[in-house]
């Protein structure tokens, strides 16, 4: 089981942008560009440093009409790859 009071961050050397929904993410670093479907989109929207991902969870499910525990731990797993690629980190309590 995961924790799900974790607090995701965006790294803040990352440049990002909406285009209908989908965000576009450069790493300037590594000189790498990510793009990301709609719902990988909106969970690197609800991932600004203050929310939990139970919290986000709990958005996506009422935006995605999911179960609110397969959105968190969508969520969960989703930040995790994110996290492997160095696009985010989670937050020291």
């Amino acid at each position: 089981m995961f924790d799900k009071t974790r607090v995701p961050v965006r790294q803040p050397d990352l440049a990002f942008r909406l285009f209908d929904g989908e965000a576009v993410i450069i790493d300037p670093l590594v000189g790498k560009i990510y793009m990301l479907n709609p719902v990988g989109s909106r969970i690197w929207e609800l991932v600004d440093g203050t929310r939990t991902i139970a919290e986000i969870g709990e958005t996506l499910s009422g935006e995605f009409e999911i179960d609110v525990e397969q959105a968190t731990e969508s969520a969960f797993v989703f930040c995790e790859q994110l996290l492997n690629r160095n696009l985010l980190f989670w937050q020291e309590p």
